[in-house]
């Protein structure tokens, strides 16, 4: 149990710091859809930008995520990887 309490934590601030490396607008877009669930099109609404944009930033926010908390990741996931 207190394993896995660690592991929550450590997971926790992975992902802080990923959201710290975000641009802001990335940041505000990206907690936008995965915590509020607004949909692209509100997000796109919001803040004046096209749903090709909001989906850019998306895209960003991952990869950071995906670097931050897999920096080394295994060989067969390195095509799709910056």
């Amino acid at each position: 149990m207190i394993y896995f309490a660690l592991k929550n934590r450590q997971l926790i601030r992975k992902l802080e710091q990923a959201l710290r490396l975000m641009a802001p607008r990335d940041r505000v877009i990206f907690l936008g859809h995965f915590v509020e669930e607004a949909t692209f099109f509100e997000l796109a609404r919001q803040h004046g930008i096209s749903v090709a944009e909001v989906e850019a930033a998306l895209r960003r926010g991952l990869e950071i995520v995906a670097d931050v908390l897999e920096p080394d990741p295994p060989r067969r996931w390195r095509f799709w990887r910056r």
